[in-house]
């Protein structure tokens, strides 16, 4: 996978506003989901790595929740042994869900306790500018070259992870506001969300409605699938999976997939934007 370069300008007055705000003996540890996927690991270590290029002066490690290693213990265990007292925890995850309320908290818990460290963790990504601006880039190149359907024959199918987490719905019917709201033409479209699992309602589900939900309604020409995910994984997987029965389906209708965040400059840079805004909560 190449190395993307962090954007030089932004590099720049994130890298000296850390350098204002960060306490002596801090260290980072921007915690990863984790999978055995190696495009997916590759992804991931890459954004990481883009992290501690914008702040040369910090030590950076990198920790998984669960899967593969190195783990958030190690990641603290190796802050420890570079002189780190404090620890700012960066999580890489869309939204505020069971992993970021409780399993990144205790796993960070239990590992500062080790060591005698403190540790402050910092927001998911949620609604960041750079992450929206993203997933804009992400549609329109989807889309490039393909001819446009008026009309109203066009819809929108925002697919989410899932959780448990009551507030799953909410949240990502809040980035497709952010998202979308603000293109005239694509605002226009019928509209759905779903998720791959623990929320409802399925991506079969989902296409079941917008296709045959409302036979009033003018035919869909074409469906736009927007996965929202960072990386790739078994969840993408999945959502290729369901897009396969789909396409099978309903052989008339054109179906275009979104690709996923990957490890963009943007995606480095709102992770350093949460860790700074951590800092100045702190301050």
């Amino acid at each position: 996978m190449n190395h993307q370069e962090p954007q030089p300008c932004q590099t720049n007055r994130q890298s000296e506003v850390c350098d204002r705000l960060m306490p002596p003996e801090t260290g980072i540890v921007v915690v990863g989901h984790g999978t055995a996927d190696p495009v997916g690991a590759a992804e991931t270590a890459d954004t990481v790595a883009q992290v501690a290029a914008i702040l040369p002066n910090v030590p950076v490690e990198l920790g998984y929740l669960e899967v593969i290693e190195p783990t958030i213990a190690m990641a603290v265990e190796r802050l420890a042994d570079r002189g780190c007292k404090k620890i700012i925890a960066i999580p890489i995850l869309l939204f505020a869900a069971g992993h970021a309320k409780q399993d990144v908290p205790q796993a960070l818990q239990d590992a500062v306790a080790r060591h005698g460290l403190t540790v402050q963790q910092a927001e998911p990504l949620g609604l960041h500018e750079q992450v929206i601006n993203l997933a804009r880039r992400r549609f329109w190149e989807a889309l490039k070259g393909r001819t446009p359907i008026q009309g109203g024959s066009e819809a929108m199918l925002v697919i989410g992870r899932g959780s448990s987490d009551p507030t799953a719905s909410q949240q990502l019917w809040g980035f497709v506001r952010s998202t979308y709201s603000p293109l005239a033409n694509v605002a226009k479209h019928r509209f759905a969300v779903s998720f791959v699992a623990a929320a409802k309602p399925s991506i079969d589900e989902a296409v079941t409605q917008l296709l045959q939900g409302d036979n009033s309604r003018q035919s869909v020409k074409r469906v736009v699938l927007h996965p929202h995910l960072l990386f790739h994984g078994h969840v993408e997987k999945q959502v290729d999976g369901h897009l396969e029965k789909a396409e099978i389906a309903y052989p008339s209708v054109e179906w275009v997939k979104v690709p996923r965040l990957g490890a963009a400059p943007e995606v480095a840079h709102a992770l350093v934007d949460r860790g700074l805004a951590c800092l100045q909560a702190r301050n």
